[in-house]
C-alpha cells in the first residue's frame, strides 16, 4: 500500500502564505491525486548535469501508486533522471479548480 504525501505549505515569507503548522485549508491527498488522475499534459522539470533546469511538456498517467510519462532512453530529461531523479510535475491545465494543484517531486527512477 502506497503510502499517503503529507500535506503542507511551502515555506514563503513575505508573501501572507501562513506556517506549515498554522491555519486551515489545506486540501487532502485525495484532491491531489484526483488531479493527477485527470490530467494527460503535464510538465516535467528536471536538472542538467550541470544544474541548469530543463522543463519538458510531457504525456502522463497517474496509476494511484506512479507517474508513467513517455521519453526514450537516450532523451535529455531520461538522462537527467538517471543522474538525479528529483524532479517536479506540474499540469498545463487551465481550470480553475485544477491549475493550483501544485507540484509534485519524486526521489524515485524506476
Amino acid at each position: 500500500m502506497p503510502i499517503e504525501p503529507v500535506a503542507s505549505r511551502p515555506y514563503m515569507p513575505d508573501y501572507g502564505i501562513a506556517a506549515a503548522d498554522a491555519g486551515s485549508g489545506l486540501l487532502p491527498w485525495s484532491w491531489a491525486e484526483a488531479q493527477l488522475e485527470a490530467s494527460r499534459n503535464d510538465w516535467l522539470a528536471t536538472r542538467w548535469p550541470d544544474g541548469r533546469p530543463h522543463v519538458m511538456p510531457v504525456w502522463a498517467v497517474w496509476d494511484g501508486e506512479v507517474m508513467w510519462f513517455s521519453g526514450g532512453l537516450h532523451s535529455r530529461k531520461v538522462q537527467n533522471l538517471i543522474a538525479d531523479p528529483r524532479c517536479a510535475v506540474t499540469s498545463t491545465t487551465t481550470s480553475p479548480a485544477r491549475r493550483h494543484a501544485g507540484n509534485w517531486t519524486g526521489d524515485e527512477l524506476s
